[in-house]
């Protein structure tokens, strides 16, 4: 068993790499970290190892930053059970903007990990709710994992705390001690940050946040989405309503793939780094 989860895993090596960009073009740290450590795990790759992203959501920019291992996954992957993702967070969760429930963010990313975890069943628990800052969402996340029992926690957070003008300080202490809260827990996380929108760019409290939410996730060791700058890089390249929806905030469709696919590879680098570590009760 344990060698049959390690020979997955090793096979997503070439994916993760596949997604990462040339090291002139990479400002921080991203998937590239983890791939180094994998050519010690010596197996066959899989058949989903050479997929990557979809041209649309092709990016200069890191998807991801950090390098998290994520052992409660490692564990349901060891033991061949089903692994049970809560994504939890605000419209973009919820999926405002896009065409139906079928193509908002928790739906796809479901279908793209199972899609790599071949073999394995993801269920992801959608528990999104418009217009919640991260206060409202962290109470209501420690009623959902009691309830649900998920092995990793997806966390779009922080565009309704900027909107909402809420302090950098509480905001940070908010995030902080949720992050710290599912650790005690053994709770994996993944954290996406807010979308990138034209018009907000230069607005100091917006991107305040999106950087709090940056230097959280490095000083806890949490893997973090890159969601801002890589929408701000698809602007760059096709224009800022090509993933956005008709009210130009929320995502559209394309915006919603290009996010779970993000999403999706920052799961397989927190596998990947959590199968370089020796296997723990």
């Amino acid at each position: 068993m344990a060698y049959a989860a390690s020979k997955l895993v090793a096979g997503l090596v070439v994916l993760v790499a596949g997604t990462a960009t040339a090291p002139a073009q990479q400002s921080k740290p991203a998937g590239a970290a983890i791939v180094a450590a994998a050519p010690a795990i010596a197996t066959p790759a899989t058949p989903t190892a050479d997929q990557p992203l979809s041209f649309e959501c092709r990016v200069k920019c890191p998807i991801f930053d950090g390098k998290a291992p994520l052992r409660t996954v490692r564990k349901a992957i060891r033991a061949k059970r089903a692994i049970r993702v809560l994504a939890i967070g605000s419209s973009s969760t919820v999926g405002i903007g896009a065409s139906g429930p079928i193509a908002s963010y928790p739906v796809r990313l479901e279908n793209d990990l199972e899609g790599l975890l071949k073999g394995f069943e993801v269920e992801v628990i959608s528990r999104g709710v418009s217009g919640e800052v991260a206060e409202g969402a962290s109470e209501r996340m420690k009623l959902e994992v009691a309830d649900q029992r998920p092995d990793l926690v997806v966390w779009q957070v922080g565009t309704n705390d900027a909107m909402a003008r809420v302090g950098a300080e509480e905001f940070t202490s908010e995030l902080r001690e949720t992050l710290r809260w599912l650790a005690a827990n053994k709770i994996d996380v993944v954290l996406i940050d807010p979308q990138y929108v034209e018009r907000l760019a230069q607005d100091t409290n917006y991107t305040g946040i999106v950087e709090i939410i940056a230097t959280v996730a490095a000083e806890e060791r949490v893997l973090l989405v890159n969601r801002f700058d890589a929408m701000a890089d698809l602007a760059r390249q096709k224009g800022n309503g090509t993933y956005l929806a008709r009210d130009q905030f929320h995502l559209n469709d394309l915006g919603y793939r290009c996010m779970a696919e993000y999403a999706a590879r920052a799961i397989v680098s927190g596998i990947l780094q959590a199968d370089t570590e020796p296997l723990r009760n």
